[in-house]
């Protein structure tokens, strides 16, 4: 986060939906960590327990500073007068040559007690996780939660921070040390990753540093409670070369190939809601050739896959979710949903065989200012759109060129 500086500081095709980790159709709450009050404990100390009041409707959060590591120190609980309000943003101070964190344990409790509330789904977001260079050496912030597990989020296709997962906690380092910016804001997608996670009563909240300048230096860290949309490679994961899906009948087949043998296993997981994810099948090592998998066990209208790997150094990563739509439809017929777009949709066409496609998206004038080319598999498939946020506010028209053949339908970007 931000220093205050005591030192210096109509012709495209279709891939399958390929969407980042999403858990839920609900919406996650927006919290608001505005006002507070010391509950127990020295202020600014470890075993300090602050509670923040209505962070939404009828449920308090119980802060408590539950690590000060040596070298940092806290100087407050939630600085307000930049950022963002609804934010929970503490401030602290880090000295030179030193890597060093502070742990935060928030509880969501019903308001005025400390009886505990289980959110039903909640995504929170790590703000502006940027730097600070000092002559040769530089300052690289870092963020970690633990909501019990959950997907995670981040901007795969241009970003400052390497985000990872050991276990239920998801971390965000930042990588470069480069100052982002002046003041912490929600469009320095390179310098944020956003957790989500369902059925949240409690999580930790790491901030910290690692400062290899010289000087000491004061910082603030940012945890918003809102989901954001990020711009993303179609893989997620370093190494992957392709992971397709198409509904054929009633069954699913996918096949998916990796780049390198750095995967001691490999495993695919499927959802029927997109929350929650099972083990279907599993390789216990890696393979350069296309792998594939028929699951014939489909029982929802739609269902979800990804891939999660464990490489031989013990990391864990998630490709994107592609989504397979069973309902029956009309070979040919395109759907795109939703159709009032705020940054990204999906185009899902059925077809009778292979073929190549051209995704198209222009607006009333017949300007193209969208296109992507495809490989359309005999069945359903599903296409994602993002980058609609760039665009300005009106109506579009989303077509597909299919061989000989052309399909079409309005949106409207709002």
């Amino acid at each position: 986060m931000k220093t205050t500086f005591t030192s210096v500081c109509l012709c495209a095709g279709f891939f399958l939906t390929f969407l980042f980790p999403q858990l839920s159709n609900a919406q996650p709450p927006i919290l608001n960590f505005n006002s507070y009050n010391l509950d127990s404990g020295t202020a600014l100390t470890a075993g300090a327990v602050y509670r923040f009041y209505n962070v939404t409707t009828n449920v308090d959060a119980l802060v408590k500073v539950a690590t000060v590591n040596g070298g940092i120190t806290l100087r407050n609980i939630d600085r307000t007068n930049d950022g963002y309000s609804e934010a929970f943003q503490p401030e602290y101070r880090i000295i030179g040559n030193t890597n060093a964190y502070i742990d935060f344990t928030i509880r969501f409790v019903a308001a005025g007690t400390s009886t505990p509330v289980i959110l039903p789904v909640l995504a929170a977001t790590g703000l502006d996780i940027d730097g600070s260079p000092n002559g040769g050496n530089t300052l690289k912030e870092f963020n970690q939660m633990d909501m019990g597990g959950g997907t995670y989020e981040f901007n795969s296709y241009d970003t400052e921070i390497t985000v990872s997962q050991t276990g239920n906690s998801i971390s965000g380092n930042n990588a470069t040390g480069n100052l982002f910016g002046t003041l912490v804001d929600t469009t320095a997608k390179q310098v944020m990753f956003t957790v989500t996670n369902s059925n949240v009563s409690v999580m930790t909240y790491r901030v910290g540093s690692n400062n290899q300048t010289s000087s000491n230096s004061t910082r603030y860290a940012s945890l918003y409670y809102k989901p954001f949309t990020y711009q993303h490679y179609p893989l997620a994961i370093s190494g992957m070369l392709s992971f397709d899906a198409v509904a054929v009948n009633n069954d699913v087949k996918l096949t998916w190939a990796l780049a390198s043998d750095n995967y001691s296993k490999v495993v695919l997981e499927k959802s029927n809601n997109g929350t929650s994810f099972a083990a279907v099948y599993q390789e216990t090592s890696a393979v350069h050739s296309r792998s594939a998998y028929t699951d014939a066990e489909v029982n929802s209208s739609m269902v979800f896959y990804r891939l999660k790997t464990i490489g031989n150094d013990g990391r864990t990563e998630y490709s994107s979710i592609v989504s397979v739509k069973m309902s029956s439809s009309i070979p040919g017929q395109v759907k795109v949903y939703p159709t009032l777009i705020q940054s990204g949709t999906t185009v899902v066409i059925d077809v009778m065989e292979k073929s190549a496609a051209v995704v198209l998206v222009a607006d009333y004038a017949g300007r193209v200012v969208k296109q992507k080319q495809v490989n359309l598999l005999a069945g359903s498939n599903s296409i994602s759109l993002d980058g609609f946020d760039q665009l300005n506010r009106g109506n579009y028209i989303v077509s597909v060129q299919a061989g000989k053949s052309r399909y079409a339908q309005k949106v409207i970007v709002q």
